[in-house]
């Protein structure tokens, strides 16, 4: 596992820290810690029995948790790959020192954890949480939109010139047929996230996966986006999570936009 320089502290020395002891401690208190036998054997895990041992070690380091930084350091240290991945996203926008912003949103990710309300996905949920922390620091929004979730239209493309001149919802007093294949599906995820139908969460998904897809050298001429096998299993390497987990996401999630689909086109086409 990569060294992350920023946490201080390395694996190795995290491990004499939280000797047999500690580690007793925290399996008291923990009893999903049990069957394992130290902090070497969970960076072994993967797939639920990980996402199980993540949980309990997100509750000792929750500060209304067990409050014990130490688990929010093994933490941090179990979910490197997802650190390098967020700060590879934003390196443009900070330079050397993007890895530390990101290291510093995701430490508060961990401490401040709602470990009431999540009891799975946990590496999922404090990657999103993180990358949306870094995303508000190195790009700020003051638009009017206040945050909310705005689709990014490409001003060379003709349908920005078009959307420009109307006021109304794309596409109300405009056929979809004008538009190509690119424009109708922005126009789409622009509606379904005015309408609730997708978060930011769920668009973060689909836009990490298109994303691994577009830079996917070893198949550079068949791009399948969000559906890319290759992109997901990138993407359960990356997180430490199975493929499975990662293709469960990304199902439910064009399970809500072919749902709304229907609805898309009486109200919009």
């Amino acid at each position: 596992m990569p060294l992350i320089r920023q946490v201080g502290i390395t694996p190795q020395e995290l491990d004499e820290l939280v000797d047999e002891e500690r580690w007793g401690q925290w399996c008291l208190a923990e009893p999903d810690l049990a069957g394992v036998g130290s902090l070497q054997a969970v960076r072994e895990l993967r797939g639920e029995a990980e996402d199980q041992a993540l949980g309990a070690l997100l509750r000792l380091a929750a500060t209304d948790g067990h409050d014990e930084q130490l688990a929010a350091v093994a933490v941090l240290h179990q979910l490197g790959g997802s650190v390098r991945t967020i700060a590879r996203h934003f390196w443009h926008l900070a330079g050397g020192d993007v890895e530390g912003i990101v290291v510093g949103a995701a430490w508060e990710q961990i401490r401040s954890y709602d470990w009431r309300s999540r009891r799975r996905h946990h590496a999922s949920a404090i990657h999103h949480g993180t990358r949306k922390a870094v995303r508000a620091t190195l790009m700020p929004d003051t638009s009017r939109s206040l945050g909310r979730r705005v689709v990014l239209l490409n001003p060379q493309s003709w349908v920005f010139a078009a959307l420009a001149e109307h006021d109304e919802t794309p596409g109300m007093s405009m056929s979809l047929d004008a538009f190509d294949s690119r424009d109708q599906l922005t126009i789409f995820l622009n509606w379904a996230a005015g309408q609730g139908v997708i978060d930011d969460e769920e668009i973060a998904l689909l836009d990490a996966l298109m994303d691994l897809d577009r830079h996917n050298a070893q198949i550079p001429k068949w791009l399948r986006g969000a559906c890319s096998m290759a992109a997901v299993e990138r993407m359960a390497s990356e997180r430490g999570i199975c493929t499975k987990s990662v293709s469960r996401a990304r199902d439910k999630v064009l399970a809500k936009l072919r749902e709304a689909a229907s609805t898309f086109l009486e109200e919009v086409a």
